[in-house]
């Protein structure tokens, strides 16, 4: 039969026949609205029973979509409003390091576990050396931490105001934590690598 001239008709056309789509799929004609509509989920995703981090916004029109093509992998047409990070604060208790699978050096935090959007969390990543040193980040401090698309946990920032005194500075270890071999900075890198030989 006819094809749906609209991604709107196509998601109705596909519920009638018992496809589950999202309820709160809307169809609007200024973009005001829409602006409202994303407002509206950025304030009340707690409701839902499940997880997002954004709406999804579309030109409805599939020749609209069609004239406007895309960029790379992106289309003109579609854009996702994302929510801002949920944010905790808590307690660095420690900064290990891991090694990967290439031997770049990774800083971890060790957090004292705190919830963030029914997540708890009790490690995330600190990226590397000059993050952490250009942000003073100290073992014992309360730190900011973030769910970065509400996927990753990362530490922002540390809340030097509720500092005690009591809190250390790290910096990187010289020699891998797995086998011993001096650590290796290439210039311009800002990782660490363990270049021990197989």
């Amino acid at each position: 039969g006819d094809v749906p001239a609209t991604q709107s008709e196509t998601l109705a056309w596909l519920g009638s026949m018992g496809f589950p789509i999202n309820a709160h799929a809307t169809r609007f004609e200024e973009i005001e609205d829409v602006v409202t509509f994303c407002a509206h989920w950025s304030e009340n995703r707690d409701n839902l029973g499940y997880e997002i981090d954004g709406v999804v916004v579309k030109i409805d029109a599939f020749d609209a979509q069609v004239a406007l093509g895309s960029v790379a992998h992106a289309p003109r047409w579609a854009i996702a409003f994302k929510f801002p990070a949920r944010e905790a604060t808590t307690i660095l208790l420690d900064i290990e390091v891991n090694v990967g699978r290439t031997g770049v050096i990774k800083p971890e935090a060790v957090l004292e576990p705190v919830g963030i959007g029914g997540v708890t969390v009790s490690q995330a990543t600190l990226h590397n050396e000059d993050y952490i040193l250009s942000r003073d980040i100290r073992i014992g401090d309360t730190v900011v931490v973030k769910r970065a698309g509400d996927v990753i946990p990362q530490v922002v920032a540390p809340v030097t105001a509720a500092r005690t005194g009591s809190e250390r500075k790290w910096s990187m270890p010289s020699r891998c934590p797995t086998c011993d071999t001096p650590l290796e900075r290439l210039e311009g890198e800002a990782d660490y690598y363990c270049v021990a030989s197989d």
